[in-house]
Formats: structure tokens, C-alpha cells, sequence
């Protein structure tokens, strides 16, 4: 684009009220480029409270959502009326969903009002696993003035799916705060690892799942990491292990089964499970290797993370992670669900630490080039003037309503 695009009033709505450092990072980036930025949650939570803190950022809680409950229907029916009038009332330039519960409830809130560019960005494909999810995402996909795939396997995805408009767009975080210098002390020395011991770890967040596709293992794979363990440890007696993150949601119970099929496999004493951390810098500088074994992903915050702390990454050939990790170029990728190939593949990184840092190097350096906040928040920002501009657009709104 040519010149500075003029500021925008911009409406971006999520379903989560907790997580979305993803989300976060948007808005911020977005607001700082000179838009009106106001985020839409359904409910209060620590993802508000850090919205809250950005200036310029305005925050309304709206109970939207679904529910199988008959008895939720008329607060949720109520809650989508309510962000059907806060649009219209709003009067945004562009209302842009993440997720899927967000990506239905604005399409049902811009069908009244046309002027606003309908945004859908698309985060992950687990939803289409569930049959009224993926109903529903097909009969109001043509909503959608624009589909921002966060990985190219979600773009291709959508295209195949019929969306109107589709681009990549990674989500962006600040890939400055990551220091490839942190030391490695602090976070071994808590769990007194010597310099010359393997540190092996994964860091996720534990979905409990109820889809049929994810009841023997979880969408993130956490059981495929601890089933690698006793292979990895045949070859690389005193390594240790780390499952970094805790439920999201859920009441522990997800937890406490991946902590007993640990002690099944005789491994309980090597693998530490150390919950939530906000130190997550600290924790990648102590690691060696960190594994992604997800069974559904995008291009993920964690493998960036890891690649900008120039550490040797594993990951599942799933989703998005290949854009990250890119084959024996800036990491190794396995196929999913198969903890034999993922001792191998981590055998390999421990093994030969020359290899391990050639390929951290290229991953860090991918990792600035294409995970950069301002340059993904740009991206976005030109993607809604380019579509905002588009003659099709004009001449819908001419025909159309407003």
C-alpha cells in the first residue's frame, strides 16, 4: 500500500477469557498503529485484566456463546443480541473473530450490519472434528468478508471449504523478548540438573477433550511424550524431562492420568510436572530440546518461543508446524502419534549438540523474520484496507443494506 492507511475502528472478539497471549498481542499491536481497538470476551478473566492495561484499548464483557444445556439458551440468546446491538451501536470499520464460538456469534452480529468488514481468523482445526461445529463454520462461512488462516494448512483448508477471500496471517508475538543469552542456571539449578545433563521438555497447556479423536491421546500429545521417555532414556540414561503448563480448563483429573501413565511406565521419578510457569523464558533457556507431539496444531507460540531461545525443537508433521519447524532446516518433525519417532528424532538432537545449534540458528532466524508482532499486526492492518478497498466490496455495500 501507498501512503499511511487512515485508522480504522476496530471490533475484534474472542470466546476465551483466559490464555490468548495470541489475542493480546493483536489488539496491542493493532491499537499502537493508531486504530480504535475495542476487544469483545464473554465473560471477566486474566485475558480482560490484561487488555485492561493496554492504553487506548476499550473491553466489553458480553455473555455470548453456545450451550447443549436448554437451560443456558435464553441468557446465551440474550448475549448474542446483546453484541448484535453493541455492533450496530459500535458502528466498526472491521469485526475480526478468533476462534470458532467468536467466528458464529459475529457472523450472526455483522449479518445487521453489512458496512463492517466481517474478519474470521482461524486459530486452529479442531473444531471441524465436531459435526455441529463444522455445520455451522460451512452455512455461515459466505459471511465472511475475509478468512486469515494462522498457518497455510488452515488457509488451504478454507479455500477448499469455500471461503470468499483466505490469506496467511501468523499470529505475531514480541520476538524481542526472548533472549537466546538467558541463563540456563536459574531454571537447573531448581531442579539440580548438572550442565552436562539432558533437559528434555514440553510446554502446553492440557486440553482435556471429549472429541472420539482425542480419548486415547490429547490434543497436545502429552501422552506420546511420556511413552517416549523409557526410549529416549535407553539411550540417554540421565536425562531428564519436564511437562511444562497445566488444564486450562478442567478440574486436574486430565492431569493425574497423564502423571499415573508415567508412573505405569516406571518414569514418574525423571519426569517432573511443574504446572503453569510465567518464567517461560527462563524455562527454555534450562531445556536442551523442547518437543511438540500435538495431534492438531497451528504454528504455535511455544515452537517459536523455543526457536528464538535457539534450543533444538521436535514437532509433530501436523497443521501448521511444519511452516515452523522445518524439517532437518530448523528442527525435526516425526509423525504424529508415534513416541518411537520421537526418542529417535530427540536421540538425534542430544546426541550431536553441533547439529542442535545449526539448526536452532536457522530456526531463530526464521522465527524473527516471520513472527515479528509488528510485522504481523502490519500485515493484518494492510489486509483490512486491501479488502475494505476492494471493488467487489463497494459494490456489494451498494446493492446491499446497511
Amino acid at each position: 500500500m501507498t501512503g499511511k492507511p487512515r485508522p480504522l475502528r476496530i471490533l475484534q472478539i474472542t470466546s476465551t477469557a483466559v490464555g490468548g497471549s495470541w489475542f493480546h498481542d493483536q489488539v496491542h499491536g493493532l491499537a499502537r498503529l493508531g486504530n480504535e481497538v475495542c476487544a469483545v470476551l464473554p465473560r471477566e478473566g486474566p485475558l480482560a485484566d490484561r487488555l485492561r492495561a493496554i492504553d487506548g484499548v476499550r473491553v466489553e464483557v458480553i455473555p455470548f456463546g453456545l450451550s447443549r444445556r436448554l437451560r443456558q439458551w435464553p441468557s446465551l440468546i440474550r448475549g448474542q443480541w446483546q453484541l448484535t446491538r453493541f455492533v450496530r451501536q459500535y458502528r466498526p470499520d472491521v469485526v475480526h473473530a478468533h476462534l470458532i464460538i467468536a467466528m458464529l456469534a459475529a457472523r450472526a452480529a455483522t449479518a445487521c450490519y453489512r458496512r463492517a468488514l466481517m474478519v474470521s481468523q482461524v486459530p486452529g482445526l479442531v473444531h471441524l472434528r465436531m459435526a455441529p461445529f463444522r455445520i455451522l463454520d460451512r452455512l455461515s462461512l459466505r459471511r465472511d468478508d475475509l478468512v486469515l488462516g494462522s498457518c497455510r494448512a488452515i488457509a488451504t483448508r478454507y479455500r477448499a471449504m469455500g471461503a470468499r477471500a483466505v490469506e496467511v496471517s501468523y499470529y505475531g508475538c514480541d520476538v524481542h523478548r526472548f533472549d537466546p543469552a538467558t541463563p540456563a542456571e536459574p531454571f537447573r539449578s531448581e531442579f539440580a540438573i548438572t550442565d552436562a545433563t539432558p533437559a528434555i521438555g514440553m510446554v502446553a497447556y492440557m486440553y482435556p477433550s471429549r472429541f472420539r479423536d482425542f480419548r486415547e491421546i490429547g490434543v497436545k500429545g502429552h501422552e506420546v511424550f511420556i511413552d517416549a521417555v523409557p526410549m529416549i532414556l535407553r539411550r540417554h540414561s540421565g536425562a531428564r524431562f519436564f511437562v511444562v503448563g497445566d488444564e486450562l480448563v478442567g478440574d486436574g483429573r486430565y492431569r493425574h492420568q497423564l502423571e499415573e501413565r508415567a508412573a505405569r511406565l516406571g518414569v514418574a521419578d525423571r519426569i517432573q510436572f511443574t504446572g503453569l510457569r510465567t518464567d517461560v523464558g527462563s524455562v527454555m533457556a534450562g531445556l536442551d530440546v523442547l518437543v511438540n507431539p500435538s495431534m492438531d496444531e497451528s504454528a504455535c507460540y511455544t515452537v517459536v518461543e523455543a526457536l528464538l531461545m535457539l534450543k533444538g525443537v521436535v514437532a509433530t508433521d501436523v497443521g501448521g508446524l511444519p511452516d515452523t519447524v522445518q524439517h532437518d532446516r530448523t528442527g525435526l518433525l516425526v509423525p504424529p502419534a508415534d513416541p518411537a519417532a520421537l526418542a529417535r528424532a530427540v536421540d538425534v538432537l542430544v546426541a550431536d549438540p553441533a547439529r542442535r545449534r545449526e539448526l536452532a540458528a536457522c530456526g531463530r532466524e526464521l522465527a524473527l523474520r516471520q513472527f515479528d508482532i509488528a510485522r504481523t499486526v502490519g500485515q493484518v492492518n494492510d489486509f483490512y484496507h486491501q479488502a475494505l478497498a476492494a471493488p467487489s466490496r463497494r459494490g456489494r455495500l451498494r446493492r446491499g443494506p446497511a
